[in-house]
């Protein structure tokens, strides 16, 4: 159905880790049947157990459908993201 994969590591401004969410993918036959939503309840629910300070994940500002889900657990940071890429590694 779908996958969540992410990466918890510390951070200079919390005193517990935090946890990225690097990729949720829903296959495109089970979006909108609520898998990212159970994914992502899954994280915040570890969050807890684990006592990690949070759970964030970017998403393009023109993600519309994954941010009508993503809006439902809290509103955006109002951040963007900057990326500068080494272009001896292919961009990657």
């Amino acid at each position: 159905m779908g996958i969540a994969n992410y990466i918890v590591h510390e951070n200079t401004s919390a005193l517990h880790p935090v946890c990225l969410v690097q990729d949720l993918y829903i296959a495109p036959s089970k979006r909108a049947e609520g898998a990212g939503r159970q994914l992502l309840d899954w994280l915040v629910t570890q969050m807890q157990i684990e006592n990690w300070t949070q759970v964030y994940w970017h998403t393009r500002e023109t993600n519309y459908r994954a941010r009508g889900l993503y809006d439902k657990f809290t509103p955006h940071s109002g951040f963007l993201r900057y990326i500068v890429r080494n272009p001896a590694t292919g961009g990657d």
